[in-house]
């Protein structure tokens, strides 16, 4: 078993112990692309869920994932599969480290790779989760300091990501898609769907309450089953979620 849920443990190979970070010499960027969900597109991951990581040493010894409010969909968590790699889960506690610890820095070098890779759209935390006003600011930063590219992010920080989208704060290029869950999410968005760059992502394992007529082209269900199948559509493909403004409500069957 990958998680042990008793012990709060994440317990992948021990390869994990071998992986040494040094912040003095590293620098921090975009994963740039080959991903199965996102395609080309690049995207900055932190950990996922509220676990405690033990098996990494050094600054990253004992780091705790980002998401605070995960109860509700942690088991379903897709980036899960991925963690049987020791590699990705080491990247994405050093990105959790730096969001942490060395913001300013994390910036820096972000802006300095969309400039030098002419990156045109990103993903937000395609694993993990915002963690408070510090780290949202820092998105809306990059996002207002490079107005011709898109970036967007996928949230369960509803009060958080209001509080910037009332105060308008959030630049016009970056997408802001509430998570919605079952009920979970349907209030927070209503508040705030008539705003341009606000779209809800309403995950459908049967049980959904939020109006969804569009649903995401990577997954679909098969004729006489209950579970969906992924399809070879990626996220730089369908673009639904990163612009197209008349998709404002977005279902993902349970897959």
């Amino acid at each position: 078993m990958l998680f042990d849920e008793i012990k709060n443990i994440v317990t992948p190979s021990d390869g994990i112990a071998k992986l040494s970070f040094d912040p003095k010499n590293h620098t921090y960027g975009f994963n740039m692309g080959g991903n199965t969900k996102v395609g080309e597109i690049p995207t900055f991951s932190t950990l996922m869920g509220d676990y405690t990581y033990k098996k990494l040493t050094g600054k990253l010894k004992n780091i705790k994932g980002t998401c605070g409010n995960c109860g509700s969909c942690k088991k379903a968590c897709y980036v899960r599969a991925s963690y049987r790699f020791p590699s990705v889960i080491y990247s994405q506690a050093v990105n959790t480290w730096g969001m942490r610890n060395e913001l300013d820095k994390v910036e820096r070098d972000l802006a300095a790779q969309i400039k030098r890779r002419d990156i045109k759209v990103y993903r937000i935390n395609q694993s993990g989760e915002l963690e408070n006003e510090e780290q949202l600011a820092m998105w809306c930063r990059l996002a207002e300091a490079f107005p011709e590219t898109r970036s967007y992010l996928y949230t369960k920080m509803y009060g958080l990501v209001e509080k910037f989208l009332k105060a308008g704060l959030v630049p016009k290029n970056l997408t802001i898609l509430y998570s919605v869950w079952k009920d979970q999410g349907v209030k927070e968005y209503e508040r705030v769907k008539d705003l341009p760059n606000v779209k809800a992502f309403v995950y459908d394992d049967g049980d959904v309450r939020l109006e969804t007529k569009i649903y995401c082209p990577a997954y679909v269900i098969p004729e006489g089953s209950t579970r969906a199948v992924r399809r070879p559509i990626h996220c730089d493909h369908c673009r639904l979620c990163i612009d197209k403004p008349t998709a404002k409500v977005i279902g993902c069957h349970d897959h």
